[in-house]
């Protein structure tokens, strides 16, 4: 093994593999459609289009014209330094069973369709446990760091609770999602708000891994199947004198510290797997059992601005617009967004609050995790904890 072999180990991260903008259908036996996937043609055999997603041209048609999304590729010519560039497209198809087929047939074809499509909620769910915003070493007129230390297991011990409430309907495993602002860092408002930190930030840290493992510990032996996805939050910057990556903070540098410590013990920990996002991104897309979701602090957007950015990465065909699920936080209050397709659910907070904020507004939030159930694109079962 040659040193840089040897550093390339060191450096290593349990980077999670975004989920490609991919094609997909939907379909409930009398309307639907089929997206495609980046093509440099427009597809001209519309037969051939509908059996590669599963459907029969004898009794489902294209209807209308495409919607397309057009957007231009550059890439590396292999052995050189050169690059080139080429468009691509998807298309987006309306679909709709045959009229001309008999009434009988018709509805023997959606009886069919109907028995072969998995109804949200009748597989095996997920529950999520969506903790952000601890803001470790933050201090105010309500408590600090101890305070809470305290309610997170305090929410963590509810959640087991909750967790055999729910596992009569059938839990395949448990997200533990953490969006963000782990620690309060001495980064944020350029250093102004470091009188109000009361922990240094090699501790907020050290807390923070401790938290993190203490968390897994309690989830690892109730199911086959436990995710840590961690990004980092403004909060959680290493430092702004010289640019950092968005992927590699206070965050999920306890993140992947916990990778470590649970590969010694496999007999233990096989089955959990730590996330985080590869080092040039602040956010991940990634399938949580049957759920693509999207995991984000939140302060890439200004309030109420969630959906808005989420509708731009889509646009341009990144790898949150797979998601049907956004994961957040930033913003300290509990706040979910919905539409046909798409979730948005922002985390609560763990901090005592902010003395500023109650001057100002004279509000504070509601604290602990967002606890729910994942399945088929649909949440169920929410609440804070």
């Amino acid at each position: 093994m040659t040193l840089e072999d040897r550093l390339d180990d060191l450096l290593a991260t349990p980077a999670a593999d975004d989920v490609k903008y991919k094609p997909r259908t939907e379909f409930d036996g009398v309307s639907g459609f089929v997206q495609t996937g980046p093509l440099k043609e427009a597809p001209s055999d519309y037969d051939a289009l509908l059996t590669s997603f599963g459907y029969d041209p004898e009794l489902v048609q294209i209807v209308g014209h495409p919607r397309v999304s057009k957007w231009q590729q550059r890439s590396r010519i292999r052995g050189t330094s050169d690059y080139e560039t080429s468009w691509l497209s998807a298309f987006k198809f309306q679909i709709s069973t045959k009229q001309a087929i008999s009434r009988t047939a018709d509805l023997e074809a959606i009886a069919k369709k109907v028995k072969k499509t998995p109804k949200p909620g009748t597989g095996p769910h997920w529950l999520v446990f969506q903790a952000g915003d601890l803001q470790l070493g933050k201090r105010s007129r309500d408590g600090s760091t101890e305070k809470i230390v305290e309610r997170y297991f305090q929410s963590l011990s509810d959640t087991v609770d909750e967790f055999k409430a729910l596992k009569r309907l059938g839990i395949e495993g448990i997200q533990i999602s953490m969006p963000g602002d782990m620690c309060e860092g001495n980064q944020s408002q350029a250093g102004r708000n470091l009188w109000l930190t009361q922990e240094t930030i090699t501790e907020q840290g050290r807390i923070l891994r401790r938290l993190m493992m203490a968390t897994v510990e309690m989830f690892a032996p109730l199911v086959d199947q436990v995710l840590l996805s961690v990004v980092n939050g403004n909060h959680d910057e290493a430092q702004r004198q010289q640019n950092t990556y968005p992927g590699d903070g206070w965050a999920t540098e306890s993140a992947i510290a916990v990778s470590d410590a649970i590969a010694c013990n496999p007999a233990s920990f096989g089955h959990v797997t730590v996330q985080v996002p590869e080092k040039w991104s602040g956010s991940m897309t990634i399938p949580v059992g049957d759920t693509i979701v999207t995991v984000v602090h939140g302060h890439q957007w200004r309030p109420n601005q969630g959906f808005r950015w989420w509708s731009d990465q889509a646009m341009n065909n990144q790898p949150p617009g797979a998601a049907q699920i956004l994961q957040h936080g930033h913003y300290h209050s509990w706040q979910i967004e919905t539409t046909e397709h798409k979730t948005r659910i922002q985390s609560s907070t763990f901090d005592c609050g902010s003395d500023w904020f109650r001057e100002r507004r004279g509000a504070g939030n509601r604290r602990g995790a967002l606890v729910y159930l994942l399945n088929s694109g649909e949440v169920s079962r929410m609440s804070v904890i």
